[in-house]
């Protein structure tokens, strides 16, 4: 006969893995969102592209927002503390995040993009929640942390273009760097905010700062006449990112991030090297070598021992059926 206290320690058990598959999910989308940018890049100035997309999702959030909170009989309203720090954040991500990128490209290149843009942010991530005690120091961050980033300096290390510096990438890669502090405040800014609000609630108040902050952009760069000559290709990467990169990718991020704390969070940055290795692969034919097969291999071996500590901890905490298994 089926116990019921087994039957409910292993529901409890799959529902604790859910963030985890959900942040792999996020950067397999973003991962191919980078080929995706690739093939866009050929026809939208990066402004103009990152302005329309946040455009584009912003009424939908609004609307899912609406019925989300009148079923539940939620307010709008937050203190202007909290509005002030989601709408702050909404400005980073698009501007000092996305935007920056693009941008920091241009004077480096994308190997130096992976390393200090996204491989540099748990680093910062994890240093600065140390300093705020948000948490502590383990074997399994000490382990998995160098590791993941070796991972991540093998696949971009192989080939021209690869992982280095010089004058000649020092301006990007500053910024790049300056872009990984901005990341890891994202983090810890918005793990104050998922516990104390409904996420369609920050998602719509976020997005529609980014697209604020980018509008002037939108009009002042573009017109009727430029926006008639994209091709079916080119609006077709414009919608991936708005609607599976950017909405559905932010939504999974952020209802796991309220799941596993910032830190957690930051690892799985590590694998977006890995997924648009392989997005380029499926997409533009690029190939993989194998600094990248050995640096994938680092990257998930790294991700298993950073979050092993959380798997062993909600296992400790699941109640045990009494007289053991039948």
């Amino acid at each position: 006969m089926t116990n019921p206290q087994l039957q409910s320690n292993a529901s409890s058990g799959i529902a604790g893995l859910w963030p985890h598959f959900g942040f792999v999910l996020v950067y397999v989308l973003w991962g191919i969102n980078i080929s995706s940018l690739k093939i866009g890049a050929q026809e939208w100035n990066p402004l103009v592209f990152n302005g329309l997309r946040y455009v584009i999702i912003v009424p939908f959030l609004w609307i899912y927002a609406y019925g989300f909170l009148r079923r539940r009989e939620l307010s709008f309203r937050m203190p202007p503390r909290d509005l002030l720090l989601i709408c702050g954040l909404g400005v980073l991500s698009a501007i000092g995040m996305e935007a920056m990128l693009q941008y920091a490209l241009q004077f480096s290149n994308a190997a130096n993009g992976a390393v200090l843009g996204r491989g540099f942010m748990p680093i910062v991530t994890v240093i600065l929640s140390l300093l705020l005690r948000e948490i502590r120091l383990s074997w399994s961050i000490a382990i998995g942390l160098p590791a993941a980033f070796a991972g991540v300096l093998l696949i971009v290390s192989g080939g021209a273009g690869g992982f280095h510096f010089g004058p000649d990438t020092l301006r990007g890669d500053v910024l790049l760097l300056l872009r990984s502090f901005m990341g890891a405040f994202y983090l810890i800014g918005m793990n104050r905010l998922v516990a104390k609000y409904p996420l369609p609630l920050l998602l719509a108040f976020e997005m529609t700062a980014g697209a604020v902050s980018l509008l002037p952009f939108v009009l002042t760069l573009t017109d009727t006449h430029q926006l008639a000559q994209i091709s079916p290709v080119g609006w077709g990467t414009l919608l991936y990112t708005a609607l599976l990169a950017t909405l559905a990718g932010f939504a999974i991020h952020n209802a796991s991030l309220a799941r596993l704390g910032p830190f957690k969070s930051s690892a799985y940055g590590y694998l977006l090297p890995l997924t648009a290795a392989v997005g380029g692969w499926l997409l533009l034919g690029e190939g993989i070598s194998a600094y990248q097969y050995a640096g994938g291999a680092f990257i998930l071996a790294a991700m298993y021992v950073i979050q092993r500590d959380r798997m062993q901890t909600m296992h400790r905490k699941q109640p045990q059926a009494p007289g053991g298994n039948h």
